[in-house]
């Protein structure tokens, strides 16, 4: 397995175990750290797609690889796109603005696992 698939996959376990044991870590933290660990896992999917199918692009920034990616896998492309775009503004915290829902959480996570999924395929 890809050294990207198995940060991705490893991200995504540790974010499945907050998901179910949220007392891991302080009641205000669990909701961003479990975003963030999302976050992480569809980025290191996408570090190990393009290391792989276009090394060139490893170095360009995050949303320039995210919409060659849009073109270049779009049945994965698009999806990954607004799943990264999602996470990015929950993950950082806002003055007035709620933490993602437990439910928005697994939502993210399963779509996640999908986009980890499609991008090793």
């Amino acid at each position: 397995m890809a050294a990207g698939v198995t940060s991705a996959a490893e991200r995504l376990a540790v974010a499945d175990r907050l998901l179910r044991e949220p007392e891991l870590v302080e009641r205000a933290v669990w909701p961003r750290a479990c975003t963030w660990l999302i976050r992480l896992a569809v980025e290191h999917a996408i570090d190990g797609y393009w290391t792989h199918h276009c090394p060139e692009l490893v170095s360009t920034n995050r949303r320039a690889q995210l919409i060659v990616l849009r073109h270049r896998e779009p049945d994965v492309g698009p999806i990954t796109a607004e799943l990264w775009s999602r996470l990015s503004g929950a993950a950082h915290h806002h003055a007035y603005e709620l933490a993602p829902t437990a439910d928005e959480l697994r939502a993210w996570h399963g779509e996640a696992t999908r986009v980890v999924e499609g991008l090793v395929r």
